[in-house]
């Protein structure tokens, strides 16, 4: 099929002017103004009419060329059009030149392109390109051609639809466009920005409408706009009368044939794998078209508003949003669930109430499901989007035209789920101009915000994350090298990315003031503002929505700092953000929260927003200066540990020991009974050498806590993103105390085994046993608090595989070996009285 239109479309008619043109007649001795000229040509005649009920538009060009750029930039001919229901035949190509028309129609050679600029958004739509390139081509030559488009998508059944603009952006000195209607054809017109009412004529009965001006746009420099945002000077002619007919009309397209043998195996897989529970099937059956049907759209001919059905969907494994859209609702509606297709604009969203009723206000398709009387919207072209329904967020698309019988305006898409960023990058600032600074960054994305964060992450290499985020530290502080490789854990709907930093040359001396400093940079909150100035400005300014921050950033000083910093508190019906700076002993927080309600300041609030812009762009830095030969305020600079911590770790340490001697004057077998025992040999001079060396690992993993370390101590007592904080410290004292308990406990066993007691075999089961128990809690608890998760391996010293295989190996051989059995005899001997 492509290929037949492939060869159908190298061909360029060629025919006479067409006989339904009114009649128009332009003014050629008019100039422009000099000024306006660019690219070194204008158009003296711009004409454009249009037969609808001929399916026929004629368009007539005819460029000035002033000057050499014009010969380079004006001497080409290019058209598009659909192949597949278009017909192009050019009825003029002439070149004037000193009074004389030289025709270059018959000797034209059209290249015949395929433009598929949309290639890299995965969707082929077949149009092609009609391209001419003018030989001997000369300053001050008049280019004039004109050419005729007949035919229109028949997915519209031959409904007008239509927007024309009057806007350019070169000068043109004649300009007319018409409109040819049968006045049987009900129309409506609708103007935007100033745009000209039609004059309205009768010809041969039929309806004439008429413009015959353009207004000459200068460039604009507006930034930060909404994508809805059109200044243009437009109308829409739209044939149909209500919402309701355009729904009627994408019902009778998107119809949803019963599903053939493979979807209809792929649907009962699914259900079988859901086992009843409707929510877990509608969570199956989204993530297999988001992540198994590839996006791809093959939107040729009626195709660009048809979707495929759905079992060759399944089959190709590729669609576009309406195929996906269609084979998801197929899929959801097998099962009793209520799904129907919507269509929605993600360029103009909910600006669409403004247009008149047009198939080609929407651009995008989704799915509206019901399920347990609660919305939700979902999307088939998203990837990784993951969590539960609960956690999925409302997309910000504004207004859906959902597609049933009993459609007659749109729906609004209400927000009632957000996702949020949470960012804490924590500094340790050196004591000493020569010493490396540190930078640890946690960041957390929460439902759509991890969603995006997680297609990313699929899409780059981790390589080229790490060279990205170390190139985004290094622009705010200098020599920045890598500590440690990015670390990233996908739990639920959150992503938490950790990162981490040294910083060389942290601190910059002043060469006048001898002093040293530092400034930071609240670049994650910087970076979504949109920056505007003029406090004049006719544009609305876009905001980043929906869109939620919580913003710290936590200096480890080595001195106490004096902090003024006034907090800011901003809220209007736009954006709210709040801003305080405090202190804790060396710790200095500074947090920000920005939070957005809408996707754009209105016009009448650029004066107050630009004011706001000026006030959190004065705390967006903070510089911090500090001459080290000053006596620091705060605490003696050797005095580091956490004291607190070192004296509950020997006061434990103590309890145990006691309660060690204690337990070894327990005794299995009777005082009296006393068995000979062997000596210690064979496969227990193993467990001898490892029962040596578990002290020695139990203390140096007591001795490097970071709970005998008083600034970590204060950064965990200073972050407010780990929730209650006493409970975390309160984690951090059972960690150390239970810890201590363990080393308390080798030294017992290594005791017990080396005087062959009775208790040994229980005492190393019950080792092995709360070893693993505390492993698996200690690891899960600082994970939920920290995200510290690393992959397990057998050898890593926080995995509970360790002790469970210590167990696996030597508590079966402790019962079943005869050597073992005659070994571990010996029972507690007390002491005789004297």
């Amino acid at each position: 099929m492509i290929s037949f239109f492939i060869a159908s479309a190298q061909k360029v008619n060629t025919s006479p002017t067409p006989a339904w043109l009114v009649p128009y007649s332009p003014d050629l001795t008019k100039k422009p103004n000099a000024k306006n000229i660019s690219d070194g040509y204008y158009l003296l005649l711009l004409e454009e009419q249009r037969q609808v009920e001929l399916k026929s538009t004629y368009q007539h060009f005819i460029r000035q060329i002033v000057s050499e750029a014009g010969i380079q930039n004006g001497s080409e001919i290019s058209v598009d059009y659909d192949p597949q229901y278009e017909k192009l035949s050019f009825h003029k190509i002439v070149i004037h030149r000193d009074g004389k028309e030289i025709n270059r129609l018959p000797d034209a050679a059209f290249k015949l392109l395929q433009k598929e600029q949309d290639l890299s958004r995965f969707i082929y739509s077949g149009i092609y390109t009609a391209w001419l390139v003018l030989e001997d081509v000369r300053k001050g030559d008049q280019i004039e051609y004109a050419y005729s488009i007949t035919g229109d998508n028949p997915i519209f059944n031959g409904k007008l639809d239509s927007r024309i603009y009057f806007v350019a952006y070169e000068p043109i000195v004649n300009y007319y466009k018409n409109l040819i209607v049968s006045p049987q054809r009900p129309i409506r017109f609708k103007l935007y920005n100033n745009a000209t009412t039609p004059v309205q004529k009768n010809r041969n009965g039929l309806n004439v409408y008429e413009w015959s001006h353009v207004e000459v746009l200068e460039p604009e420099n507006n930034n930060y706009v909404p994508s809805w945002y059109n200044p243009f000077a437009r109308v829409q002619v739209s044939q149909y009368s209500s919402w309701k007919e355009v729904a009627d009309w994408a019902r009778k397209i998107n119809t949803m044939p019963s599903p053939g043998p493979a979807l209809t195996q792929k649907i009962a897989a699914l259900k079988k794998a859901a086992k009843g529970n409707k929510n877990t099937y509608l969570l199956q059956t989204l993530r297999f078209v988001q992540d198994d049907i590839r996006y791809m759209g093959i939107e040729m001919g009626e195709y660009s508003h048809r979707p495929n059905v759905p079992d060759r969907v399944l089959t190709q494994r590729f669609g576009d949003c309406k195929d996906k859209a269609l084979l998801l609702c197929t899929m959801l509606r097998a099962n009793g669930i209520t799904a129907n297709m919507a269509y929605v604009n993600t360029d103009n969203k909910g600006t669409v109430t403004d247009a008149l009723p047009s198939p080609n206000a929407f651009n995008h398709a989704i799915v509206q499901v019901i399920l347990d009387n609660k919305t939700y919207w979902l999307d088939g072209t998203l990837s990784y989007q993951r969590g539960t329904l609960a956690d999925f967020c409302e997309p910000d698309y504004q207004q859906a035209l959902v597609i049933t019988d009993t459609t007659t305006q749109l729906t609004p898409i209400i927000p009632t789920t957000r996702g949020s960023i949470v960012v804490r990058e924590t500094f340790t600032l050196p004591d000493n101009e020569n010493k490396d600074g540190s930078l640890q960054v946690q960041t957390a994305y929460h439902r759509d915000a991890a969603d995006a964060q997680r297609a990313d992450l699929a899409g780059t290499s981790m390589k080229d994350k790490e060279k990205s985020y170390l190139n985004y530290y290094k622009k705010l502080y200098g020599d920045v090298a890598i500590r440690d490789s990015i670390n990233t854990q996908d739990s639920g709907n959150v992503i938490h990315i950790r990162e981490s930093y040294l910083i060389h040359n942290l601190w910059k001396r002043d060469s006048v003031s001898n002093k040293l400093l530092f400034s930071t940079n609240a670049q994650s909150f910087y970076d979504v503002l949109s920056f505007v100035s003029d406090d004049k400005r006719k544009v609305p300014v876009t905001l980043r929505y929906p869109y939620d921050l919580d913003y710290q950033l936590i200096l480890l000083t080595p001195i106490e700092w004096s902090l003024d910093q006034t907090p800011v508190h901003i809220q209007n019906d736009y954006y709210t953000f709040d801003y305080t700076a405090s202190k804790r002993g060396n710790v200095v927080t500074l947090s920000y929260r920005f939070k957005t309600f809408s996707d754009h300041v209105p016009v009448k609030f650029i004066p107050q927003y630009i004011k706001d812009l000026k006030r959190m762009n004065e705390i967006t830095s903070l510089d911090l200066t500090w001459k080290p030969d000053l006596t620091p305020i705060h605490s003696p600079r050797g005095v580091r540990g956490n004291w607190l911590a070192i004296i509950l770790a020997l006061l434990f340490a103590g309890v145990f020991a006691y309660l060690a001697t204690v337990y070894y004057k327990h005794s299995v077998t009777p005082p009296h009974e006393v068995p000979s025992a062997i000596p210690i040999g064979g496969g227990l001079a193993l467990l001898a050498i490892g029962l040596i060396f578990s002290p020695m690992g139990e203390l140096m993993a007591v001795c490097k806590m970071t709970v005998f370390d008083y600034s970590s101590w204060i950064e965990v007592s200073a972050r407010k993103d780990l929730g209650n904080i006493t409970l975390v410290q309160l984690f951090l004292m059972m960690e150390m105390i239970i810890s201590v308990f363990l080393l308390a406990y080798s030294v017992l066993l290594a005791v017990l085994f080396f005087n062959r007691r009775d208790t040994f075999p229980f005492a190393l089961a019950t080792y092995y046993f709360i070893s693993t128990i505390f492993i698996y809690a200690d690891n899960t608890i600082s994970n939920y608090y920290f995200h510290t998760h690393q992959p397990e391996t057998i050898f890593s010293m926080n995995s509970i595989l360790w002790p469970l295989l210590r167990m696996a190996i030597w508590v079966p051989y402790l019962l079943t070996s005869e050597r073992a059995k005659t070994t571990f005899v010996v029972p507690y001997q007390a002491e005789r009285e004297s």
